[in-house]
């Protein structure tokens, strides 16, 4: 009698046991799904404010800070960004005319959900950006977990053809890209590391000879050091490339490297801002 009162008492244990397990993952999955809703209802920022004809300001023999300012509020594009174009003459002013136009256009957004609780926020239509430079960063916050918006960057290695190496998703290595991987995000940000263009070209040759091909794992920094390679994920192949430079453009200097440390860098800067809040940026 003892012995089946036992097995009984055994039986409505694991009875308990299973169904607080099952009660409290569904409870987590329901907190994550809402978190996720939440998450999807990000816009592409566009100004609130009237669309100017800079056009006067573009055919100036020399721009001051004010003319800086004004072109980065209806562009989204920095002294740096702005004078990368300028330097192109007739061509690369047509160029600043269709970022403004596109920095002002209202941007449907469209969340592509690729992965149990993992999302990415795209726009109908691709953008124009500005002329890249090799070793340029590029990053955005339209990729998101649940509710915490990871991001996503990659480095520009061929700035002629838009070419970008990135470490994209789990069971995938990292690769070369394109800059049609970002330009129809939701939003996105062009930097400039603060370092010389022939440490950018030792940088960018470095990446390719010794970062293609590793295994994507988002937890490196975490189960692993962050300074190993064998694994990387997009933030940290970006991170070390620099890194190994004596530029280290994580700006928290913790274990896990992410696309947000790179933004707030303060070794790096800005070229151009896209779908995003130019003051506030990515916070």
């Amino acid at each position: 009698m003892k012995l089946k009162e036992i097995k009984l008492t055994y039986k409505i244990i694991i009875a308990i046991v299973l169904a607080a397990v099952i009660v409290f993952a569904s409870i987590a999955c329901i907190g994550l799904q809402i978190s996720f809703v939440k998450a999807d209802k990000i816009v592409c920022w566009r100004p609130d404010y009237e669309e100017k004809d800079i056009s006067a300001i573009l055919e100036k023999s020399e721009l001051d800070e004010h003319d800086y300012t004004v072109l980065y509020s209806q562009t989204g594009l920095t002294k740096i960004g702005i004078d990368r174009a300028l330097e192109k003459g007739t061509t690369g002013k047509l160029h600043i005319l269709e970022i403004q136009k596109d920095f002002f256009k209202e941007h449907k957004v469209i969340n592509e959900f690729f992965a149990p609780f993992v999302c990415q926020d795209k726009i109908d239509g691709r953008v124009s950006y500005i002329y890249l430079e090799d070793g340029d960063i590029v990053v955005t916050s339209s990729t998101h977990i649940s509710g915490w918006r990871a991001g996503h960057a990659g480095l520009v290695t061929d700035a002629q053809n838009g070419r970008i190496l990135q470490a994209s998703a789990i069971g995938e290595t990292s690769s070369f890209g394109s800059m049609k991987d970002f330009h129809d995000r939701v939003n996105f940000i062009v930097l400039s590391p603060k370092t010389d263009k022939a440490t950018k070209s030792e940088v960018v040759d470095f990446a390719e000879e010794n970062l293609v091909g590793k295994i994507y794992d988002p937890t490196v920094g975490v189960f692993s050091s962050k300074n190993n390679s064998k694994r990387t994920q997009c933030a940290h192949l970006i991170w070390y490339a620099y890194n190994k430079f004596n530029i280290d453009l994580d700006a928290t200097g913790g274990p896990v490297v992410t696309p947000h440390d790179l933004l707030i860098s303060p070794y790096v800067d800005i070229v151009q801002v896209f779908g995003i809040n130019p003051i506030k940026l990515w916070k």
